[in-house]
Parts: structure tokens; sequence; C-alpha cells
């Protein structure tokens, strides 16, 4: 069985550095591995091409920006049986190759495979914890994500984090991450729709807490930034859950979201009126009433791509140029 390893990359060379640099250090080496940069990221290009003798590595250059766009191509070029997917600010354990390939060698049947990301804080901490449910999406729309704290056996899931996930290339055929998500960089929830895009067609997912990266998050270079609130990017990030959920509930668990994100909206990030009237003595009025009006903004957004009638493309997109490395 062969692996692909993909690092979507954009200015942030020295992170791309050390998480190429884990990639030579691996037990198990991977067979191929894609880093998508952004045209004109010269920085980026040359971090890459450090690992040109170490690594069995191609460059792949995309004009537009977002996750999405960049993923897309690593999945298009990938030829391995398995794509392994990590961020440039990760560095994946020295087993990490090892054990995914194991996984599917040992479950054949199994469409995509994920683990946990170790975070660590602005305090030089880890972010240490323990939750029992990890990456399942209930009828009625909550979603438990906790990625970063799953402990415990190997068990299968509804959604897999970007960070640290992979799929078996037969199993993904033509599907591809969404390009109706908005966003100018990360693009929240990509990840989250693709997985539900795949447990629709009934395929399994499996969360192993035992496949570890270390996380270390990198500054954003869009207006969606890990630090203080951006309306526009909250907006995106309630837009792409919305349309995610959507698309993958029943009727009776869409009848609950939409009411519920609106009015309600205590779980999943939303921020509904009751969230908001509840949140404003802690963050004051005039940033509560912004959270709820981005969110409703949000859902009313995904509401109306979801019922737009353009449908899901799943076609590869083609146009940018590839590079590789000798």
């Amino acid at each position: 069985m062969t692996l692909t390893v993909a690092i979507p990359t954009y200015r942030r060379p020295a992170e791309l550095r050390r998480a190429l640099e884990a990639l030579v250090n691996q037990d198990r080496k991977a067979d191929e591995v894609i880093v998508v940069a952004r045209k004109g990221d010269d920085a980026t290009l040359r971090a890459a091409q450090e690992f040109s003798s170490t690594l069995p590595l191609k460059l792949e250059l995309v004009e537009r920006p977002g996750m999405v766009e960049a993923v897309n191509r690593a999945l298009d070029r990938a030829a391995s049986d398995v794509i392994a997917l990590t961020d440039d600010d990760a560095v994946p354990h020295a087993d990490w190759t090892r054990r995914i390939v194991q996984v599917y060698e040992d479950e054949p049947d199994l469409a995509g495979l994920g683990g946990r990301d170790r975070i660590l804080q602005k305090d030089g901490a880890w972010d240490e914890g323990y939750a029992p449910v990890v990456g399942k999406v209930r009828w009625y729309g909550r979603t438990f994500g906790y990625h970063h704290h799953g402990a415990g056996p190997r068990r299968e899931v509804d959604c897999l984090k970007g960070v640290n996930m992979s799929f078996r290339r037969t199993a993904l055929g033509e599907l591809r991450m969404d390009p109706r998500l908005r966003g100018a960089g990360a693009q929240c929830h990509c990840d989250f729709k693709l997985c539900l895009e795949l447990r629709a067609q009934g395929k399994r997912l499996a969360y192993d807490p035992s496949i570890l990266v270390d996380h270390f998050p990198a500054p954003r270079h869009d207006e969606d930034q890990r630090a203080g609130f951006n309306a526009l990017a909250y907006e995106n990030e309630i837009h792409n859950m919305t349309l995610a959920l959507l698309e993958y509930l029943r009727l009776a668990g869409r009848a609950v979201l939409l009411p519920y994100a609106l009015l309600i909206g205590v779980w999943n990030g939303y921020c509904g009126l009751l969230k908001g009237l509840l949140s404003s003595p802690r963050i004051g009025i005039r940033r509560a009433w912004q959270k709820t009006a981005a969110s409703a903004r949000g859902v009313i957004a995904g509401w109306k791509t979801c019922r737009s009638g353009k449908g899901r493309s799943t076609k590869k997109t083609a146009g940018d140029r590839r590079v590789e490395i000798a």
C-alpha cells in the first residue's frame, strides 16, 4: 500500500520546514509528498526546495486562495492508495505514517482515518484534556469535535480534523472539497463537509488517538484570525457549517437546526438570540450583537446556498501549473 502526504501552505516557510523535517524522520517513509503553495509565495517555494533530495517531493502551485483549492489540487494529483493531509504548522510523530498505513491495511472497507492533534497553547503548555465523544454529529445537528482531546481505542466517527486526516483514494473517487464554501484562507469546516459527504454515501470513517501530530497554531494571512473577532470570518464559518449540516441531516434534523441556530444557538459555534443575550454581560452588548448578527447572516446565507439549486460540484479543477522538484 502506498501513501501520499499532502501539506497546503501559505507564507509560513519556517513552519513548513519543521513539518517537512518531521516527514524526513518518519519510521515508514511516505511514497509521495505534495506541497501545495500559492504562486508568488517565493519564501515557501525556497523552503520546499530544500527537501528535494530527502523527500519524494512534488510542488503544486495554485492561483486562487483558500484551503479548498489547495486540498483539491493535492487530491487531484496524489497517486498513492492513501492520501494523508496535515497542516504546515503541525509536526507528525515519527510513527504517524506507519500507523496510518497499518490501519488501512487492517480495515479494507475504511474510507477515512483521523487522529489526535496535541495543541500547544500560548502559555507554552500542551492543551490536555479528555473528551469521551469525538467527531460525532447528532441527528439534530449538534456536533462534537474535540479531536485534540480524544483518548481510548479507535472508533467510528462522522467527521475528522484537517490537521490530521487521511482518505483511501478509491473511496474518495471524484469527491472533492466543496467550492461553494466561503473564506479567503482557512475556509473553516471544509474538512467537516467533505467528511459528512462521505458519511452520507455510507462510507466508514475512524478516529484513532494514537495517530498523533503536535500542532503549533500559527498566524493566518486572511480575515480569519485565531485571536480576536472578525464579523466576516465568523459569518463565513457559520455559512460553511450550516451548509454542511443542511446537506447532511435528515428532514427532522434540518427542521430543528435553523430555528435553533437563529433563536437559541448555544452549541456548534452558533450565536443565536438567546446566546447573544447570555453572553452580553461577559463580552459586552456591542460585541454580543455583532456576533448574533453575523451568526444570523451566516445561517441565512448557508440556507440560501443550499437552496440555490446550483448543486454540488465534484469535478476536478485545472488551469494552474505543476512544478516537479528533481
